[in-house]
């Protein structure tokens, strides 16, 4: 079965790899100004991306969990905590959610550590490439990160239409 975050997280985790001059592939595991390697087995290959895939996903998944833990305690308060003076509840109500976003937060955090932390032993084994040669590196399909800009900006826009309105929402409930 096909899922199109699959898909999208293939285009994230080909975004850590390029091609030098000579058509060798080069992983790049922070940014290019970092230390970057080569790549010459498949084997290493399948691993890097496996690992680079791995942690993507969690971190995707967590940020995807942010949106609905951070605004649906609160509206939920809002809607249900009717006794106490209303600087309590507005407390409550922004107080859970920031809670719960420091906590996905600090997960974020820890995946990134371990992901940092693991990046040595995976590349142990391949030759980094030269400084001078980072610059001439390319973008192995150039396509598929146009598909990949304009996927993420609509869905940016959906989700600025959908927290406006859930905004619009919690200000009118908060009203009254």
């Amino acid at each position: 079965m096909f899922y199109p975050s699959f898909k999208m997280m293939d285009y994230i985790v080909d975004a850590h790899f390029r091609k030098d001059v000579s058509g060798r592939l080069v992983f790049i595991p922070f940014t290019p100004k970092g230390k970057c390697y080569f790549v010459d087995s498949k084997s290493d290959e399948e691993k890097i991306r496996a690992y680079v895939k791995m942690f993507r996903s969690a971190v995707q998944f967590i940020s995807f969990l942010m949106y609905p833990s951070v605004f649906l305690p609160g509206l939920i308060l809002d809607d249900y905590a009717g006794i106490g003076p209303r600087d309590h509840r507005l407390a409550i109500a922004l107080g859970i959610p920031l809670f719960f976003a420091l906590i996905l937060g600090a997960l974020v955090w820890i995946l990134w550590n371990l992901y940092k932390g693991g990046m040595p032993a995976l590349t142990a084994s391949l030759s980094e490439v030269a400084p001078e040669a980072k610059g001439q590196l390319h973008e192995v399909s150039q396509p598929q990160r146009r598909r990949l800009a304009l996927l993420f900006a609509v869905a940016a826009a959906f989700l600025m239409l959908l927290a406006l309105f859930a905004f619009v929402i919690f200000l009118d409930r908060f009203r009254r």
